[in-house]
């Protein structure tokens, strides 16, 4: 089991997870997946110090993704925060340890970066109460719900 940073060489491997994610994601029915649209997003993250990309691995194969972004609370400057932007594990590797890993490395990548707090996203999906224990036992709680009107 490995979690690491991406490189350019994982980008078709890691678009090919964004995809299947997409498609698991009740996202599917807000935006249609722009591959080329997140090939690029995810080669400009590449080098930008607020944005981590990650990749796990089980047998030397990319089987999970996740990705954080470090920004300044809106409403509180100096107060740094980390973001999960998404948390991917094909469902054969769910179960591992590998989702663990990757998770302790957001955590630690945020507390590096001198974040005070990491937001995590679960999804209106047949998995949310899954992620309510893992996050749970994770030493997360519950803030807020975000809702959606389509314009």
């Amino acid at each position: 089991m490995n979690v690491r940073q991406v490189t350019a060489n994982d980008l078709p491997k890691y678009l090919e997870l964004a995809a299947q994610f997409h498609e698991a994601s009740p996202m599917q029915h807000v935006a249609a997946f722009d591959k080329e649209g997140m090939l690029e997003f995810l080669t400009n993250a590449l080098d930008k110090e607020n944005i981590l990309l990650l990749v796990g691995e089980l047998n030397d194969e990319i089987v999970g993704i996740t990705s954080c972004l470090l920004y300044p609370l809106y409403f509180s400057p100096n107060y740094q925060v980390a973001q999960e932007l998404w948390w991917w594990l094909t469902p054969g590797a769910r179960g591992s340890g590998l989702g663990k890993a990757m998770l302790k490395t957001m955590e630690l990548w945020a507390k590096n970066k001198n974040a005070k707090a990491l937001f995590m996203i679960a999804l209106e999906d047949e998995r949310v109460e899954a992620m309510k224990k893992v996050y749970g036992r994770a030493g997360f709680r519950p803030l807020e719900r975000t809702f959606i009107k389509e314009l």
